[in-house]
């Protein structure tokens, strides 16, 4: 895999569309089902306050819950406008006790001594936007504690190839593959380098993670033609990808996966 075409995403152009794109609607529904889901095994059997790294966590939707729950919570990211409607969120829920926002990139992390030492750490939809994703992962493991979590998600190159497929899209398929970039134009939700799973997993295996969960999050969602998709109730929805996020082959081609990883 190269790199070399594109340097880190700053969203600082997107930050108003995410809320809608992303965290809202029927897709932010069912991603947080999944992770809720994922994590409550850890959440819940934890009676102590966590201290939780969110890095690259944009607007901070899920680590937000978090804090509201009583722990400590830190935000970073390198988008000033993401920053910015974070802030918005913790003053309108008054976290201000409870959530601390860096205005800092991924791999200057660990420099920060406050950080390390992590109980959780959450990377969610990041990777697939960086130069260096492999060396990403490193940086993350530095900033967690022996014993400690990491959340992490990105987005699936299996999906984006077999809707392509479904389309009728060969040129723009083998197009991408050869220069091995995928983003669309400036203003496109689409990452610039979506990963295939055997990659992360290999260079989790690397840094010495152990995968304890795997999920799929949309599984069947984007597939679903609009006209059906919107007869359907949301609820029947999110309970359907919950039942199928961890079976294959279905999580196999879900927009994003969730690895929850433990460091020994």
């Amino acid at each position: 895999m190269s790199a070399s075409r594109y340097s880190d995403r700053n969203f600082d152009d997107l930050a108003h569309r995410f809320r809608n794109r992303i965290y809202g609607g029927l897709k932010g529904d069912i991603r947080l089902a999944v992770l809720t889901r994922d994590l409550a095994p850890l959440l819940g059997t934890e009676q102590r306050t966590l201290k939780v790294v969110d890095a690259g966590g944009g607007q901070g939707h899920f680590a937000m819950d978090l804090a509201q729950a009583g722990h400590k919570v830190y935000l970073a990211d390198i988008s000033a406008q993401m920053l910015e409607h974070a802030a918005a969120e913790v003053e309108e829920r008054r976290l201000q006790k409870q959530v601390t926002l860096l205005h800092k990139p991924l791999q200057a992390l660990p420099e920060q001594a406050e950080l390390r030492e992590a109980d959780l750490v959450i990377c969610h939809a990041v990777l697939e936007w960086l130069e260096e994703p492999r060396q990403a992962l490193q940086q993350l493991r530095r900033l967690l504690k022996p014993g400690g979590h990491l959340s992490l998600t990105f987005y699936n190159r299996r999906a984006l190839e077999f809707r392509l497929l479904q389309r009728g899209s060969f040129r723009q398929l083998e197009r991408n593959i050869g220069e091995d970039y995928w983003g669309g134009h400036p203003g496109s939700l689409t990452p610039q380098n979506p990963l295939l799973p055997e990659w992360v997993e290999g260079w989790l295996e690397e840094t010495a993670f152990e995968v304890v969960c795997h999920s799929g999050i949309r599984c069947f969602h984007d597939f679903m033609t609009p006209s059906i998709r919107e007869k359907l109730p949301a609820a029947a929805i999110v309970q359907k990808e919950l039942e199928y996020s961890q079976l294959d082959p279905y999580r196999q081609l879900a927009r994003y996966i969730h690895l929850l990883c433990k460091v020994p």
